[in-house]
């Protein structure tokens, strides 16, 4: 069994944050649904980068960094689609990325609970 601190996790940390760099980038695809529906992807992506950042790292210093330096490319990549030619950055989007950030955090948090307290037993 994988248990964290685990280097896949930080394997996971860094393809995630690349391929939502790459993806943030390249000319925005039509993706049907309802208005807004992109939030969900954009909350799903940092989750999943914040996730494997907070399993990943040892110290909950350096999870805690990992997490903040991923909203932090978001921020950095909303902007950049604001003045990118294709692709509009949104605030909305960067408050999707900071709730996943959050809670990609707090669930790698309750794993890592969960993981002392069934090594304890």
């Amino acid at each position: 069994m994988i248990l964290p601190p685990h280097p896949i996790f930080v394997l996971g940390y860094a393809t995630s944050l690349f391929a939502v760099v790459v993806l943030s980038l390249i000319p925005s695809p039509e993706i049907p649904g309802p208005e807004g529906s992109d939030k969900a992807l954009h909350l799903i992506a940092y989750g999943t980068i914040a996730f494997c950042g907070g399993l990943g790292f040892s110290s909950l210093d350096t999870r805690i960094m990992a997490a903040s330096s991923a909203f932090g490319v978001g921020i950095v990549l909303e902007f950049l689609q604001a003045t990118w030619f294709e692709r509009q950055g949104s605030i909305w989007d960067t408050v999707a990325n900071g709730a996943g950030v959050c809670l990609g955090l707090a669930c790698a948090g309750a794993v890592l609970v969960l993981a002392a307290r069934w090594r304890a037993s």
